[in-house]
């Protein structure tokens, strides 16, 4: 058995603290805020609040593990435990890269520099599939000191860290894992005893984890979710309502208008009549195989033109002369997986996600430094653009970070006096990620009811599922004397108008408009003539 050295346990200690400091200095100079509103919805759905009536394990977005995880850590000081795996993920990962490059060889201004140019964004803009992949790299990490110095407690750190890759986001698990074959100790890995029972053991928990996760939505309550989702996807995601809008003797046959087509595609699932799953699938079947789309080879150049984007352009840059200071075959293959990667992505109709591809530049900015030391001008020429990079990336993520802040202080303010009541949220206009703060949100916030339009809806903790059961769906009370309050764009209104007329014979009138700055709730009804 290897035994934990002094000088070990003081270089662990040492790297949580340093870690924990840079994690809490910027913490405390800048203001984090979520990425994308995927997190706040997820947050929402564990600990009941914003759209969702109740919380539940059951986050939609992440392996439910996980959200019995986060709904499991209480909350700290109005820190909400959501928010606080996130930031213990961003904590991990970092003690990971400061200590395992040290023990892989890197001197500490190289490593200190790696640490801020990984983790200065996922810190200031956290966002749950980056937080994945960057779990991944630190278990292909400690991979890498288990075969340098065959100690098993490393094989376990790295095996817990890929495992909880997957439950935070499992289709990032599998992109980062592929492109990151080529990297790992393979020889080494396959001929030890200790680490082939350490990856059974992990695959096993992995397909254990997914059967788990598959039945938590198999009850009766989620009936309509699962029979809705597969049935809207080719509208939502793959352009069948625009092959669908050419077929009208289809749509005919079915009961179907355009604008019926339009709201599917526009997430609008509140009456069943429409989102009826039989029927879309129906149409879809007789529609036939969709075809691939006209600008697939677009939408890949795209992808693979936004590994130049402002927000990645830093750690490529250094990613690449990285590779040319410190060549190796590993790595070349490493960087062909990853543009193949994101390549094909885009084929798929998938172009251009930052927070997919952040967590792939940073395995590349690692990738040099796992094979072992280099000497010389080229170790001096790798320490000097880490530092470089490091410098000039955080300085473009804080004035990004402070230009944020001062804009969700004003919105803050603005919806201050927002209603507490349930309000119908369409599309993208509502400011979560604004609104609801990493680290704390007033009380004020967090009493707001969001009836949303989206993947959620038929969800049934969701309060667009609940104010349904209750008879007060939107449907419902469009027709009510008293309307619905509504926050949509004016395409959005015109489609409700036109439901309106087509499936309730009445008129949608505007009876009035309460402005909270640059948010507008309108308040809509449909007028049925008797």
């Amino acid at each position: 058995m290897v035994r934990l050295q002094p000088s070990q346990f003081w270089l662990i200690l040492g790297s949580v603290f340093t870690v924990v400091i840079f994690l809490f200095s910027l913490c405390l100079f800048f203001e984090p805020r979520w990425e994308t509103n995927d997190d706040v919805a997820m947050s929402m759905m564990a600990h009941g609040y914003g759209v969702a009536a109740f919380g539940s394990a059951n986050i939609l977005f992440s392996n439910v593990l996980w959200g019995y995880l986060v709904r499991a850590i209480p909350e700290i000081n109005g820190v909400l435990g959501y928010s606080i795996a996130t930031l213990n993920v961003l904590v991990i990962v970092g003690t990971v890269v400061v200590y395992g490059l040290l023990r892989l060889g890197m001197g500490y201004v190289a490593c200190l520099s790696a640490l801020a140019l990984i983790l200065v964004r996922p810190v200031l803009f956290p966002q749950f599939t980056i937080n994945s992949g960057l779990l991944l790299i630190g278990a292909v990490i400690c991979w890498h000191l288990y075969a340098r110095q065959n100690d098993w407690r490393t094989l376990v750190i790295g095996c817990l860290l890929a495992f909880c890759s997957y439950l935070v986001r499992s289709q990032e698990f599998l992109l980062v894992l592929i492109v990151a074959l080529p990297l790992l100790p393979w020889r080494t890995l396959l001929m030890r005893r200790a680490a082939k029972i350490a990856f059974f053991v992990l695959i096993f928990a992995i397909a254990v984890s997914a059967v788990i996760d598959r039945q938590a939505y198999q009850g009766d309550e989620w009936k309509s979710f699962n029979a809705l989702n597969p049935a809207r996807a080719p509208f939502t995601d793959l352009g069948a309502s625009e092959l669908l809008k050419q077929r009208p003797d289809i749509l005919e046959r079915h009961g179907y208008s355009i604008n019926d087509i339009d709201l599917i595609a526009s997430w609008f699932f509140v009456d069943s009549h429409i989102a009826n799953p039989q029927a879309l699938q129906a149409m879809l079947t007789e529609l036939g195989h969709l075809p691939s789309q006209g600008n697939a080879l677009t939408n890949a150049w795209i992808g693979v033109q936004t590994l130049w984007h402002p927000v990645l352009l830093t750690p490529v840059l250094a990613a690449l002369l990285l590779a040319l200071f410190r060549p190796s075959w590993q790595v070349a293959a490493s960087w062909g997986l990853c543009i193949t990667a994101v390549f094909v992505l885009g084929l798929l109709g998938r172009p251009g996600i930052l927070r997919v591809y952040v967590p792939l530049v940073c395995l590349l900015l690692v990738s040099p430094f796992l094979s072992g030391q280099v000497a010389g001008w080229r170790n001096r020429l790798s320490v000097g653009v880490l530092l470089v990079a490091a410098v000039v990336n955080a300085a473009h993520v804080f004035s990004e970070s402070k230009i944020s802040q001062i804009a969700a202080e004003q919105v803050r303010k603005e919806v201050a006096t927002f209603p507490n009541f349930p309000v119908v949220i369409w599309a993208a206009t509502f400011p979560y990620e604004a609104v609801y703060p990493v680290l704390r949100a007033s009380s004020t916030v967090m009493s707001f009811k969001h009836y949303g339009l989206g993947t959620s809806t038929l969800a049934p903790f969701t309060v667009a599922y609940v104010e349904q059961k209750a008879g007060r769906g939107m449907t419902d009370q469009l027709v009510k004397e008293t309307g619905v309050p509504i926050m949509a764009g004016t395409a959005y209104f015109k489609m409700l108008e036109i439901y309106c007329i087509e499936h309730l014979h009445g008129q949608l009138k505007e009876l009035s408009t309460k402005q909270y700055g640059a948010i507008e709730v309108s308040q809509r009804r449909c007028e049925v003539k008797q």
